[in-house]
């Protein structure tokens, strides 16, 4: 089989690695499913370039599911042109009309499945979004109670230093009050002195002149 979805399986059979996986509902087209591997020669269409160029010159059985691609006349017309070899013989099938039951049945089965996984993972999205939002609010919360008990320790320091500050000013005033009365006193004292050494100083001047 010479087609995309054909390159998708060779890739998964060999272990290539791919961003989107190989499980049902990875792939947007089963016609025209997109690569996503991350390998320039396998995402630019190289490989598949490739195949086309190196498939004629095999004497080979081919199918091109190329449905889109087969019902389009300038395309259809195109990839026939490359196998124009008297070896190739060239059939077309086209089928049309009520699919077997058990096909049918084979269908309903992948589309559950498939329903069932998106199903589960929104579920996991929806727990892991609850998870990260009951996270943030934790983190706000203590947040908000680190900068509380920040703001309380500030304002106590604040009323800490004020306070510190107060009792320094009025022991200042207390020490500067206590100075002045000691210096009134003494000048109280010096006063209270002159009178006395006058006297003592005129009893002598006295006693000399006798």
């Amino acid at each position: 089989e010479l087609s995309d979805r054909m390159i998708l399986d060779w890739a998964e059979r060999s272990g290539v690695w791919r961003s989107r996986g190989y499980g049902p509902g990875t792939r947007a087209s089963r016609d025209k499913p997109e690569m996503n591997f991350g390998v320039r020669e396998l995402d630019d269409d190289s490989i598949r370039k490739a195949l086309q160029m190196v498939a004629p010159l095999q004497q080979r059985h081919y199918v091109v599911m190329e449905v889109r691609s087969n019902l389009l006349a300038d395309d259809r017309k195109s990839l026939l042109s490359r196998f124009n070899h008297p070896m190739f013989k060239k059939l077309a099938h086209v089928v049309v009309g009520e699919p077997p039951l058990e096909y049918k049945k084979l269908v309903q089965a992948k589309l559950l499945q498939q329903r069932q996984e998106q199903s589960d993972r929104r579920f996991e999205l929806q727990k892991l979004e609850k998870q990260r939002k009951r996270q943030l609010e934790k983190t706000r919360k203590k947040r908000e109670r680190e900068k509380l008990r920040a703001e309380r320790e500030a304002k106590k320091k604040a009323a800490e230093a004020a306070k510190k500050a107060a009792e320094e000013a009025e022991a200042a005033k207390k020490a500067a009050g206590e100075l002045q009365n000691g210096e009134e006193k003494e000048e109280q004292e010096g006063d209270e002195a002159k009178p006395e050494e006058a006297k003592e100083e005129a009893e002598e001047a006295k006693e000399e002149a006798k």
